[in-house]
């Protein structure tokens, strides 16, 4: 799905400008040619189930790495972090 515009100036000068590699495959990236700001059609943080953050939890409480947590669960170091971080800031 190629984006309409750029998420930052609205610009419709976007163009191809190689890939993003994630975990699990590459990302089409895209440059507005208005602004120079870089982009993916990807959201930043996908929406994990319950189920797959309880189980971040859970994994980290057993002395679990965060690298080893994302790569077994085939998810971001980044969105290990994340709810890592939220769930302190909830504890807090």
């Amino acid at each position: 799905m190629r984006p309409k515009e750029c998420k930052k100036c609205q610009s419709k000068r976007i163009v191809k400008s190689g890939f993003k590699k994630l975990v699990d495959r590459k990302v089409q990236r895209y440059k507005c040619q208005e602004c120079g700001h870089y982009f993916t059609t990807q959201e930043k943080f996908h929406h994990l189930s319950q189920e797959k953050i309880e189980l971040i939890h859970k994994m980290y409480e057993e002395k679990g790495e965060q690298r080893k947590i994302a790569r077994i669960l085939g998810i971001s170091l980044k969105a290990v972090q994340h709810h890592l971080k939220k769930k302190d800031e909830a504890n807090d």
